[in-house]
């Protein structure tokens, strides 16, 4: 009997310590892909915060219309879960992006915040957010977001290589990265296209651009997304403050005299209607253009590329034109997929 209990409690003992083993080899082989997949996804955002995520984000907040925008050309729209009250509020925006979203035809997608101005951190946190993205400016809410354990990847990107940077960083984040290097290969090769249109121009057009909503005197300066629209198409920006959003006074406009006036979102007469600017060369020529519908050449996006080709053919007209149908239905194909045929009605 002795001799049967000291065998089974050497066995017992074996079989003990081959759990041991095994046990510590998983805790090990799962330790070693829980700080793998720690590190799966790491990029950094434009405040050049470093953002990790252990697997793709499935719930995503987007609270920038650029940044929105981009998700339909990534195709990572299943993932979101949130957008910008703006999107529903103007009539203008809502009319494309309900056509790219049935949940947002139908209203169905909550709105906790907007993207110039409040956040509702309730309604956020609400939604179990994976993800949240947001305008850098809104520094109070990316603080109280961060405190609280959200991922915020901000945005505001002001030249493209910045937006190239996002896009990548958004494709990685939603695991649409392989979509993110088409998008961004078209877009490079049509940039070198339209650039080798224009770079031959000497004697450039100036044009002046003016914020949406009647603000004549709100600007973009030369460090902004439209200078760099315009440098694209082969004009000078009137402005020549450094800023990326100044004011300026009638006197200030009435100096640099431009070529062009371009609006957005403003009707001419509102420019037409200012006697102090009846001096203008613009004004006088009845050289004011408005990118409208204002949906196809937002700035924020890699739709940047239109909005130059149509200012390209405004200043400069006769031969120098680019076919604008063509080039419409080219571009939103390539940035939208199937998804463009609905935009393109």
């Amino acid at each position: 009997m002795t001799y049967w209990r000291e065998r089974m409690a050497a066995r017992l003992v074996m079989v003990m310590c081959a759990c041991m083993l095994l046990l510590s080899a998983c805790q090990s082989e799962s330790g070693d892909v829980k700080a793998t997949a720690a590190d799966a996804i790491v990029v950094n955002d434009i405040r050049g915060k470093e953002i990790r995520l252990s697997e793709p984000a499935q719930r995503v907040i987007v609270l920038y219309q650029g940044a929105l925008d981009g998700m339909y050309m990534l195709n990572a729209e299943h993932t979101v879960v949130g957008i910008q009250n703006n999107i529903y509020t103007n009539p203008e925006t809502f009319k494309y992006f309900s056509k790219l979203d049935p949940r947002i035809a139908r209203k169905e997608l909550p709105a906790p915040g907007n993207w110039e101005t409040s956040t509702n951190i309730e309604s956020v946190l609400a939604l179990k957010p994976d993800l949240v993205i947001i305008a850098s400016g809104q520094t109070d809410a990316i603080r109280l977001l961060e405190s609280l354990g959200i991922n915020v990847f901000a945005v505001s990107p002001q030249n493209n290589e910045q937006l190239f940077e996002e896009i990548e960083s958004i494709g990685k984040l939603t695991g649409t990265h392989e979509r993110a290097v088409e998008l961004l290969g078209y877009t490079r090769r049509k940039l070198d296209e339209i650039a080798k249109a224009t770079d031959h121009i000497e004697q450039k057009k100036s044009v002046y651009y003016a914020w949406s909503g009647g603000r004549i005197y709100s600007t973009s300066g030369q460090n902004s997304r439209m200078a760099e629209c315009f440098r694209l198409a082969g004009v000078n920006n009137a402005c020549t403050f450094e800023l990326d959003q100044p004011n300026i006074n009638p006197e200030t406009l009435i100096a640099w005299d431009p070529d062009l006036i371009l609006l957005w979102s403003t009707e001419p007469q509102v420019l037409y209607d200012k006697k102090e600017l009846a001096v203008l060369k613009a004004v006088k020529n009845k050289n004011v253009h408005v990118l409208n519908p204002p949906f196809f050449y937002d700035p924020h996006t890699l739709k940047i590329m239109y909005a130059a080709i149509e200012l390209h053919n405004v200043a400069y007209g006769g031969s120098e034109n680019f076919d604008l149908d063509e080039n419409r239905r080219d571009i939103m194909t390539n940035l939208y997929g199937a998804k463009a045929t609905a935009l393109l009605e």
